[in-house]
């Protein structure tokens, strides 16, 4: 008798904390819908609009939904609304094509939709097709949670991680090319690494994970009902980041649009001697640029950028561009780095300098954080800045 109450006891327990669950995990995906919703409105309103804001707007807008599905489904009103039971998956592999085109958008220089983006279409239109041919051919339980729902859901996770992986992987690389593109023009490629979409990389792969092997040990585990989740905080958070980042990236591509040479007559039919540079013009011009930069120490200025360089020079950034790779054989990014380092080591080196901490030192140099500073020096050295200068004080001593 005593053990029955206990065991009593213990599933009253099991029950108040499952409620307690569902009821948070309902709470929390009103909330994060109606902060989703309120995001959308902001990317669609933000000026200027982009088809990068409008596709992640379609994202965010696809996440929302399939959170929404979620809390009607623990909430048990789904039921009533079995059309609706499937409409996830559709949409599911639409905000992964969505988005791949988003990287592509925020990436490349005055993207636009064209039609040979339809390609990306068919991942949505399976989800559609596989909807509509379980409507017609299907049974009523396929639309209840239940063996066939479930049986059915494995080949769902299949399909998606199928479609899902090449997508994120050609988002990845084409955020790394952008990433490198950018030395080309800007000394400080920080805000253009992509980290934000880096991280959310990995919480769209560990989503994945989680989705394909909550699956294996059968409907009695829950681990699913936190992915929708998890994927809409993280598209909320990229949502925020890409109002703030989108500014910089405007401007980076507008660079790229400026450092493009204009195509002559002669380059046009295949003469490209005239739209070169002499020997004789780029060693002169080479020898100013190199004296321009140590004379006004423009590499101290942390947002240097090429056309800022162009300015100084008053030649056309393009020009710029051509003396970097045919005359020094280096990128904007190295060389302007190689002068902060330069520059850095004399103030690690000098006594005077002593007072300045290694933030001082990579701000006295024209870095804009330490982590930055701490990066190139070792890349340029084989030192970090801290080692580099205990080597030097131990030389002294």
């Amino acid at each position: 008798m005593r053990r029955a109450l206990i065991n009593l006891r213990a599933h009253s327990i099991d029950d108040s904390v499952s409620t307690l669950l569902y009821r948070s995990i309902i709470f929390e995906g009103w909330v994060a819908q109606i902060l989703g919703l309120i995001l959308i409105a902001a990317l669609l309103s933000a000026r200027p609009r982009s088809v990068g804001h409008r596709l992640l707007a379609v994202v965010l807008l696809c996440s929302v939904y399939r959170q929404f599905l979620l809390v009607m489904q623990i909430w048990g009103a789904l039921e009533l609304y079995p059309i609706l039971f499937r409409t996830s998956f559709p949409l599911q592999l639409l905000s992964i094509s969505a988005f791949y085109l988003y990287v592509n958008a925020l990436t490349t220089s005055e993207f636009k939709l064209e039609s040979r983006h339809v390609v990306h279409l068919i991942p949505p239109l399976i989800g559609i097709v596989w909807y509509l041919v379980l409507w017609v051919c299907g049974t009523p339980e396929h639309f209840q949670l239940g063996p066939a729902y479930y049986r059915e859901r494995y080949t769902r996770v299949i399909v998606k991680v199928l479609v899902a992986i090449p997508y994120l992987i050609g988002a990845h690389r084409h955020a790394e090319a952008f990433a490198q593109k950018a030395k080309d023009h800007a000394s400080d490629v920080s805000p253009l690494r992509l980290k934000w979409l880096r991280i959310l990389f990995v919480i769209a792969f560990a989503s994945l994970a989680i989705d394909a092997l909550d699956r294996l040990p059968g409907p009695r585990l829950f681990i699913w009902y936190l992915v929708p989740a998890f994927a809409l905080i993280a598209l909320i958070t990229l949502s925020y980041i890409s109002l703030r980042v989108s500014p910089v990236f405007a401007r980076e591509v507008q660079s790229y649009k400026e450092a493009a040479p204009e195509v002559s007559e002669p380059e046009r039919n295949g003469d490209t001697s005239r739209s070169r540079l002499s020997d004789e013009e780029l060693q002169r011009q080479k020898e100013h640029l190199t004296g321009v930069l140590g004379s006004k120490a423009l590499y101290l200025n942390p947002e240097l950028r090429l056309s800022d360089l162009a300015i100084a020079l008053n030649i056309r950034p393009y020009r710029v561009s051509e003396i970097l790779s045919r005359g020094l054989q280096t990128s904007f990014y190295d060389l302007i780095n190689s002068y902060r380092v330069a520059k850095a080591q004399e103030l690690l080196c000098s006594p005077d300098s002593g007072h300045l901490n290694l933030v001082g030192i990579a701000m006295e140099s024209g870095f804009k954080s330490k982590s930055v500073f701490n990066d190139v020096f070792k890349k340029m050295t084989g030192k970090t800045p801290s080692q580099f200068r205990a080597g030097r004080s131990d030389r002294i001593a």
